[in-house]
């Protein structure tokens, strides 16, 4: 997950590296995802929001719940 990362830290290094896609488990480099404010549940129980990189938009929609995609149902 991206989301402990602060914009100055986030650069051209980090694009290259690999990741997997949390939905699929599909293995590629950032550069090549679709980054995404996302929720997700924490260890405690709690809904928060993060940036997530999905291998795909199809790998994000899945992700996401229905209640929180708003106008876009």
């Amino acid at each position: 997950m991206l989301h402990s990362l602060q914009p100055a830290q986030f650069g051209s290094q980090h694009l290259r590296k690999p990741c997997k896609c949390p939905e699929c488990d599909q293995g590629f480099v950032y550069e090549d995802g679709v980054v995404f404010l996302a929720h997700y549940v924490a260890g405690s129980g709690r809904v928060g929001q993060g940036l997530m990189c999905f291998c795909s938009t199809r790998c994000l929609l899945l992700w996401e719940h229905p209640s929180t995609m708003g106008l876009m149902q």
